[in-house]
């Protein structure tokens, strides 16, 4: 194999993306642990919620090819430098390590297992319900940002059950609650950018069905509703005082986001606008972990 086709290899699985499982499942644990965890534990958990992410780019790109020829046309298998075979073998190979990975790391760690094997199985099934036939989210609306706002919702909730189990209250289901409304939000505007291949493919994504504006106005809605959701664990006393002033900084984050939204309107521009709310994602998931120590 040649550096330009592990390059590619590399790229199909988008690892820079795959980073926010593993945050988010560091998050989850050091919010349960309230402080950091034996390395060896925190290493394997971080490492099996990476691990997954991978396999949903992988399975998008592959079933999503056609689309990517529009949306993104630089991407491993529209540019070439994969053939949807290649492609179509690392998905299949990536599906078959899966299972045994996660019990050998589930059951070799000192942790809640039947929790977390739970909630990483649920991890698995959701790479295949985004993008593989029959069920393919993909093409269902407001039901595939939703599948992709539960990634790192997901993740965050393995991290937390690793230490804690089925001992959920309302602290993690807040911490949650932003994760979701965050992802969901920045992937309506990442639909805006792609409408144009998801209506050639025949995807019915939000953009398609009600129109940008009003897909716009939705993120919008639950990206306001996100930045009243991060100030509850300061209310409520959880965390100390550096997720206050990082938390505020999200909050700032995400508000001057839309508001350039708003003022330079560019359905082109739903990419970068995506990006940059997937920063406050991550400067959220550091604002909890920093909160916790």
């Amino acid at each position: 194999m040649n550096k330009k086709k592990l390059i590619a290899y590399i790229r199909l699985e988008r690892p820079q993306f795959s980073v926010m499982g593993l945050s988010s499942a560091c998050a989850g644990m050091i919010a349960a642990y309230r402080g950091i965890p034996d390395i060896s534990l925190l290493l394997g958990v971080c490492f099996l919620f990476w691990f997954l992410p991978n396999i949903a780019h992988i399975a998008n790109d592959y079933f999503d090819r056609e689309i990517d020829k529009y949306a993104r046309p630089d991407a491993p298998l529209p540019s070439g430098d994969l053939s949807p075979e290649e492609a179509k073998k690392d998905m299949i190979l990536h599906y078959i390590i899966a299972p045994p990975l996660i019990i050998l790391i589930v059951k070799a760690l000192p942790v809640e297992t039947i929790p977390l094997m739970i909630v990483a199985f649920f991890g698995l099934a959701l790479t295949a319900i985004y993008s593989v036939p029959p069920i393919r989210m993909r093409k269902m609306g407001i039901l595939k940002d939703i599948t992709v706002g539960l990634a790192a919702p997901t993740a965050f909730l393995g991290g937390w059950v690793a230490i804690r189990g089925w001992s959920i209250g309302i602290e993690p289901l807040v911490l949650v609650s932003g994760y979701v409304l965050l992802f969901t939000c920045s992937q309506m505007l990442a639909d805006i950018h792609d409408m144009k291949g998801e209506k050639t493919a025949g995807c019915r994504t939000l953009p398609v069905t009600i129109g940008i504006k009003n897909t716009f106005n939705l993120s919008f809605s639950l990206g306001i509703l996100s930045v009243l959701v991060i100030p509850i664990p300061i209310i409520m006393g959880w965390f100390n005082k550096y997720y206050t002033i990082l938390g505020a900084f999200v909050m700032f984050w995400i508000i001057i986001t839309y508001i350039g939204c708003f003022v330079n309107f560019d359905p082109e521009k739903g990419r970068e606008w995506n990006n940059k709310l997937l920063i406050g994602v991550m400067l959220y998931t550091i604002a909890i972990i920093i909160g916790s120590v």
